[in-house]
């Protein structure tokens, strides 16, 4: 069993301070169950900016982790909780586009992902990541991702394989292709026989409408967060769906790739 929560919030461009302490108020009000996996949307720490990416980045690993990773990594002391979240991550060979994963018991992140497809704005100044990222957290083995990702399925089948049953999508997804964000999500899920969890920013303006949602194997929606609104919503996911979804329908198992 796992309680997943997503943290939908308007993240203010270029305002990482507020943005970070409206990030830790809405977790503080939400009062998150130890032991949880708390989601937070692409870039929320900067809001999605990437073309002023020379102003920002942080180091996820080292001795000297930037500003946001050790927000995140007190986020998940203090709550008990496994945290992904992120935003630029500077490298040797250039900035990626990064979620890392922190849990409680670790100063800096246990795991880091960056963003395999880079969308347009990005690819100046950012490289691509080269792999996905699998972590234990209590019986789930959880795959992130990062929101333009999510229109290659190829990436998700390369995470079921090696054995991902909970897919996270990190997003700054905006509202005139809501209804490509429902049909991916779903369909992610449909395929994969796993869950999805999505968290998107929003702002009150509509240019992003959040719809931020938890998906399991069979294409339902668990939860599903109010458009156009700060929220946190949470669902508890339960192991034994995804193997009673993969064992009734076993698709996987006959498809040529996977053997």
């Amino acid at each position: 069993m796992l309680k997943v929560y997503l943290v939908q919030m308007e993240s203010l461009p270029g305002k990482r301070n507020e943005n970070l302490q409206k990030a830790e108020i809405l977790v503080r009000e939400a009062r998150p169950d130890a032991g949880s996996l708390i989601l937070f949307p692409e870039m929320f720490d900067t809001g999605y900016i990437p073309q002023q990416s020379e102003s920002f980045g942080d180091s996820y690993s080292g001795e000297s982790i930037g500003e946001t990773p050790r927000f995140l990594a007190e986020i998940s002391r203090k709550t008990g909780c496994t945290v992904i979240g992120g935003g630029m991550c500077k490298k040797q060979a250039g900035k990626t586009n990064h979620v890392g994963v922190f849990s409680p018991e670790s100063d800096c992140e246990t795991a880091g992902y960056d963003k395999v497809h880079p969308f347009f704005p990005e690819r100046e100044n950012f490289i691509a990541g080269q792999d996905i990222t699998l972590s234990k957290i209590n019986d789930f083995n959880v795959a992130p991702s990062i929101c333009y990702d999510l229109r290659f399925p190829e990436l998700y089948r390369s995470a079921v394989l090696r054995g991902a049953d909970l897919l996270t999508v990190h997003a700054a997804w905006p509202a005139k292709r809501r209804e490509h964000w429902e049909t991916l999500l779903k369909a992610r899920a449909i395929e994969s026989q796993a869950f999805v969890a999505a968290v998107n920013c929003v702002t009150l303006d509509g240019m992003f409408s959040g719809d931020s949602q938890i998906i399991d194997p069979w294409g339902e929606i668990l939860v599903k967060a109010s458009p156009c609104k700060e929220c946190i919503v949470q669902a508890t996911l339960q192991r034994n769906v995804i193997q009673e979804a993969r064992e009734t329908f076993p698709f996987l198992k006959n498809d040529v790739f996977c053997k």
